[in-house]
């Protein structure tokens, strides 16, 4: 921004260089002392030559100030450097305004990305709560379909029956007017009409009244139907309250065969596999408090199994919905669900225990003191998790203090802490992704190739590097207390 003044400076000092040597005064060469004075003649000569240039200059004059011609040069080249000045520092103040308004747009233009990637994944919700719905409407359908056939048949069975009963009264009607006697009909008089007119009309009026039944019969159907419908679902919610397995409808995904660790009349429910007395190995009915909804769940001895994966049947490579309500079969692989590991820590004090083996079958534990989960009002963080037990042996390692804080994300919904990507997609599963992992259990299931998975696989940090393991089983229970024995 300075090269103007600095070139302007330069010029004015040249040109008052060159008018100071413009400036010197002329020095007549000093006379001879030695010698007779020229002759007269001669004096004009040495005049003419005194008034020539020679090599010898003298100090100015005092007397007679020196005279530049360079000195209105100079001031316009001052006023054009004023002037350049000036143009220098309005276009810089347009490059600030500039760039404030290039600062406003990559603003607005965040802003509204960020809205638009609110409102996207709203609607991928809305749809996923709309295809949910829409799965059950075609659920409860079906049942209803299916229990409609049980009462009344298959519709081409009652089909034919209709037909059949149509073609029954058809009939009757038929050989009712063929059976009337010829005296009924007047005979004062000309005949109004003849037999074949006669039946003609009565089968027109018979064949009016057979349509106007059937779409009373239909109607009334659809009538019983809806009211069986409304009495099989109450009778369902009864069976499902007194936790007897109902044969009408489909069994929901955590319900397990019925077994010796059934719920016995008059007994409470347990809300935890510590405190039944048969739950060693097996599913369990757990009631958390009285007003709860009673749920099933695995136990291996105390401990409340939440997640288990043993082959690659299940895919955990699932949305939110899918995570919230759990999915996979009790008996196999599953994953409890969210809502259900929310309500298990938020009654109470909950240890973890984490149980891994790899395909050479080495089996290790990780276990915490203190595990709790948030709400779904807050994507489920991992808001509690204790000290890391390195008395456990053989121990696995710590690679999950890591995620502690962070909240759950799945591949349609990221909340994790990575501006840039979406650890979910990244390790195709979900989980409390940080920055992004230092473990990725909910990740693919490997069967061949294990060490080539790298993040998408199921691995532990700590334990086996970024190879894929062959089990994992997430397992809680209660902390102890002395006050445990008391209650059930």
């Amino acid at each position: 921004m300075m090269r103007p003044q600095l070139v302007a400076m330069a010029i004015v000092m040249v040109l008052a260089v060159i008018c100071g040597f413009g400036s010197g005064s002329v020095v007549e060469a000093p006379a001879v002392t030695e010698g007779p004075p020229p002759p007269p003649h001669n004096r004009r000569l040495n005049q003419t030559r005194s008034r020539m240039p020679n090599n010898f200059r003298s100090y100015t004059s005092p007397t007679s100030p020196p005279k530049c011609d360079y000195r209105d040069m100079m001031t316009n080249l001052h006023d054009r450097v004023g002037i350049l000045v000036t143009l220098d520092e309005d276009q810089r103040h347009r490059l600030e305004v500039i760039d404030q308004k290039l600062d406003q747009l990559v603003a607005s233009s965040s802003a509204k990305m960020e809205s638009m990637k609110a409102q996207q994944l709203d609607f991928k919700q809305r749809l996923d709560s709309f295809e949910h719905i829409q799965r059950l409407s075609r659920n409860t359908l079906d049942e209803l379909k299916g229990e409609t056939d049980k009462v009344f048949g298959s519709r081409p069975v009652r089909e034919l029956k209709h037909k059949l009963i149509n073609r029954l009264k058809m009939n009757d009607l038929s050989r009712t007017v063929r059976d009337v006697p010829q005296d009924q009909y007047p005979q004062t008089g000309t005949r109004l009409f003849n037999e074949s007119d006669l039946s003609l009309s009565d089968r027109l009026d018979a064949l009016a009244t057979l349509l106007t039944s059937t779409a009373l019969q239909v109607r009334s159907t659809q009538i019983e139907v809806n009211s069986l419908g409304k009495v099989i679902k109450r009778q369902t919610r009864l069976l499902q309250g007194k936790g007897i397995k109902s044969n009408a409808s489909p069994p929901p995904i955590f319900y397990g065969p019925a077994g010796i660790d059934g719920p016995k009349p008059g007994h409470d429910l347990p809300h935890s596999c510590k405190y039944h007395l048969l739950s060693n190995q097996g599913i369990v009915k757990l009631q958390l408090s009285p007003d709860s909804e009673s749920f099933y769940v695995s136990c291996d001895d105390d401990w409340t199994i939440i997640m288990s994966r043993t082959s690659d049947n299940v895919s955990f490579e699932r949305g939110w919905l899918d995570y919230r309500d759990g999915f996979g079969n009790l008996a196999a692989d599953f994953f409890i669900g969210l809502n259900k590991l929310h309500a298990l820590t938020a009654s109470s004090l909950h240890e973890l225990r984490i149980e891994m083996e790899d395909f050479m079958g080495n089996v290790v534990y990780a276990e915490y003191s203190v595990f709790a989960i948030g709400s779904e009002r807050e994507s489920y963080p991992l808001s509690v998790l204790g000290t890391f037990k390195d008395s456990v042996e053989p121990s696995a390692g710590d690679s999950l203090s890591y995620h502690a804080g962070a909240r759950f994300s799945t591949v349609d919904q990221d909340n994790d802490n990575c501006i840039e990507c979406n650890c979910a997609l990244k390790h195709k599963g979900a989980g409390w992704f940080n920055n992004c992992a230092t473990s990725n259990l909910f990740g693919q299931y490997i069967t061949r190739n294990q060490g080539q998975a790298l993040e998408t696989g199921m691995w532990w940090d700590t334990f086996a590097g970024q190879n894929s393991l062959k089990k994992v089983r997430w397992m809680i229970r209660p902390v102890p207390d002395f006050s445990d024995d008391n209650r059930r």
